[in-house]
């Protein structure tokens, strides 16, 4: 039996945590830079609508994460980034969905 879209999703998160976590340091966790490299890497569309935000986005989401304040994002401290992330995607998605309904219908 093959993976589920999701199950081959939660693969791939779970392999990218560890591709990035894996670049300097401490194996099983990721730096601010490590983090960074990450986001900008793997959702470069998302980052890029930031603008020149993005830095700031990305330091928030780490010391948001960060709970034990070691400077370091260990796995459970990435699921809380990967749940804000989708949210502001999630909330960036109705967006576009919104500005391309309202062009289509001439609303602007």
């Amino acid at each position: 039996m093959t993976d589920t879209p999701a199950e081959e999703s939660l693969f791939h998160i779970i392999h990218c945590y560890h591709q990035y976590a894996a670049r300097e340091g401490d194996v099983e966790t990721l730096s601010l830079e490590e983090l960074k490299a990450l986001l900008v890497d793997n959702v470069p569309r998302f980052m890029a609508s930031l603008g020149r935000k993005e830095l700031y986005y990305i330091t928030e989401l780490f010391r948001g994460a960060d709970k034990n304040k070691d400077n370091q994002i260990c796995f459970d401290e990435f699921l809380y980034i990967l749940g804000k992330l989708m949210k502001d995607y999630h909330l960036q998605y109705h967006q576009q969905l919104c500005a391309h309904y309202c062009a289509q219908h001439s609303l602007y």
